[in-house]
């Protein structure tokens, strides 16, 4: 019981760091290149992407925004289109949602790629669980 208890306060506190490191991103403009927004929270996860999209790409730019949705997201056509530079702007942003990309290995190719991925994109992975042992996560 205490342990459980211990471990909810660990996870409230982790938590409220994190938000606190992406609200400071948020405030200041400078964007780390790879996000990963997880967890049971939809809300939470929701109002961050949507936060994030709009501050890093003006409004109504969907020439340098690209969004993945689901399990059979294509990792050679996103990668393609990181190594792409952004057209009349600071950054592109692919974001990728529900994927599974942190549980399967299907990621691997773009664990690799992240290593070098080029200073103009920007990625935001949106997924409910993860597997902290994946080659993606550790990348």
């Amino acid at each position: 019981m205490i342990k459980r208890l211990l471990s909810k306060c660990w996870l409230f506190i982790y938590n409220r760091i994190v938000m606190k490191t992406l609200n400071e991103d948020l405030k200041s403009g400078q964007f780390k290149q790879v996000y990963l927004l997880c967890g049971e929270e939809g809300y939470l996860k929701k109002q961050y992407k949507n936060r994030f999209v709009k501050a890093m790409l003006p409004e109504g730019d969907t020439m340098n925004y690209s969004y993945y949705e689901g399990k059979n997201t294509p990792v050679k056509e996103a990668i393609d289109l990181a190594e792409t530079l952004p057209f009349f702007a600071e950054r592109r942003l692919i974001v990728f949602e529900n994927t599974g990309f942190f549980k399967t290995a299907a990621g691997a190719d773009l664990a690799d790629y992240i290593k070098d991925i080029p200073e103009t994109t920007c990625f935001i992975f949106v997924e409910e669980e993860i597997d902290k042992r994946n080659k993606l996560y550790k990348a």
